[in-house]
């Protein structure tokens, strides 16, 4: 049975986040530590990762038909570009990973489920996700917008309706150093954004008691 993509062949994304969200996007690279496991889908903040001090290595999902994350040519020394998808990281003896990081990459997971269950299972113990992803406005117009981004789904394969502090909380991660912001695009309800640190309080669900 084949595996959700976690990217699209055509990456529906709209051009305008690349400049937008650089600067947030290599801030949250500065933050990794150890073993990183970065989901793709961009390159400009593959220099902000700080390999040889906080970082030993960086595994960079590099889907075919993802132009956007570049060729590789110019990634630093310690990044490696694997053409796989998270379920298949286990298989090639990958992780566990200090560090994930999840850069606009939710919108293209189909299934939430899944992505969380394969995604925890290669996070180490004390690990950290690190993600910066558009999320739905709370509140009445949060109501309201949620409408456009049943119509984006629809329309574009992109899922921009859930709340996503609520739906990592629910698998019983603790998020961190939550910021919400907004940016500047054309489309209303790819507009709310956050940046935010989620681990596990102390051990993972199910783990023996140390």
């Amino acid at each position: 049975m084949a595996t959700p993509p976690l990217v699209a062949w055509m990456n529906p994304l709209p051009m305008e986040l690349a400049p937008a969200l650089s600067a947030r996007r290599r801030s949250v690279a500065a933050c990794a530590t150890g073993r990183v496991l970065d989901l793709g889908g961009w390159a400009d903040h593959l220099t902000a990762y700080r390999i040889g001090a906080e970082v030993e290595s960086v595994t960079m999902l590099d889907r075919v038909g993802d132009v956007r994350a570049g060729t590789g040519r110019s990634d630093p020394g310690g990044v490696e570009r694997v053409d796989a998808g998270v379920d298949a990281l286990v298989d090639l003896g990958l992780g566990p990973f200090d560090s994930i990081v999840s850069l606009i990459r939710l919108p293209l997971v189909e299934n939430l489920d899944w992505f969380f269950r394969t995604i925890f299972s290669l996070l180490a113990d004390d690990g950290s996700l690190y993600f910066v992803e558009p999320v739905r406005r709370s509140g009445r117009l949060g109501r309201a917008l949620a409408i456009g981004g049943l119509v984006g789904r629809a329309a574009g394969g992109l899922h921009l309706d859930r709340d996503l502090p609520a739906e990592i909380r629910a698998r019983g991660m603790v998020v961190t150093d939550l910021t919400r912001f907004e940016v500047p695009t054309l489309s209303a309800p790819l507009r709310p954004f956050i940046e935010a640190v989620a681990r596990w309080p102390s051990s993972p669900p199910g783990s023996s008691p140390s």
